[in-house]
């Protein structure tokens, strides 16, 4: 894991592969870079150079407050200079996938393609009211914010699969520095302000909207709203995996990926 200091924030990254094709990796809220291992290995494997970073606010980044969507496409866009990336593909998941239709609308000319993983465009009543949730629970308690978000993350059966996984991830949880909560208050508020359903007819690139059937945070109504709103974005539907279906499902995000970009 390397580091490169952009705007006054020290941004964790990892590149991998070697192809002459590059592709962006962008975490959902609460992720890491390693939460991206079985997918990025996959992706390498067929010739692909990954290039996966903690956002500021993330984990192994810097924690300097001030988040938003924008600035996180900002920061993309330097490390992209900083490492000699003229133009990549954008494959996102969830808060990433936000992040990645922000890098797509405001620097058109740096992306391939995109492909937004349970993301979404705009917010509802009972999706604020989650996200709202989760970011008293992380300034209240690292236990109860980590027992917040998993039934909302993980499907019914990726749950009764690995109980004693996910007990056991609590304590690591537990030990985080309070700086990591606060960020990810932080990371919640910036969510809360998204408003890109208008800014959709400028996304230009070729788009693959993929949902999880079974997440019920970032739905398939909102996937249907981001593929009416750009122009031949397709659907792909991904059956028995909840909202964190990066981790439930790796390999069926990777088929999808590389199906799209016909690898």
């Amino acid at each position: 894991m390397e580091k490169i200091e952009v705007e006054g924030c020290a941004l964790a990254y990892e590149v991998t592969g070697g192809g002459p094709r590059t592709v962006a990796l962008l975490n959902g809220i609460a992720m890491s870079v390693s939460h991206w291992k079985p997918i990025s290995d996959r992706l390498s494997a067929a010739g692909f150079r990954v290039l996966a970073h903690d956002m500021r606010g993330q984990l192994l980044s810097g924690k300097p407050g001030g988040y938003s969507l924008e600035g996180h496409a900002r920061d993309l866009a330097a490390l992209m200079d900083r490492l000699g990336i003229p133009k990549l593909h954008v494959l996102g998941t969830s808060y990433g996938a936000e992040v990645g239709l922000a890098f797509a609308r405001d620097f058109p000319d740096r992306v391939e393609s995109l492909i937004l993983v349970d993301g979404v465009s705009e917010t509802d009543a009972l999706l604020e009211a989650t996200v709202e949730s989760w970011l008293r629970a992380a300034r209240a308690d690292p236990g109860l914010f980590y027992r917040t978000i998993i039934p909302w993350n993980y499907s019914s059966g990726y749950i009764a699969a690995n109980r004693e996984a996910l007990d056991k991830r609590e304590a690591l949880i537990r030990s985080l520095p309070p700086e990591y909560f606060e960020a990810f208050a932080g990371l919640c508020e910036a969510f809360l302000k998204i408003d890109l359903t208008k800014d959709l007819a400028r996304i230009p690139c070729p788009t693959l909207v993929v949902v999880a059937e079974k997440d019920i945070l970032k739905h398939r109504g909102f996937a249907e709203i981001l593929v009416r709103g750009i122009k031949g974005a397709r659907l792909s539907v991904i059956p028995g995996a909840g909202h964190a279906v990066v981790v439930e499902k790796p390999d069926a995000v990777a088929d999808a990926a590389l199906g799209f970009w016909g690898a």
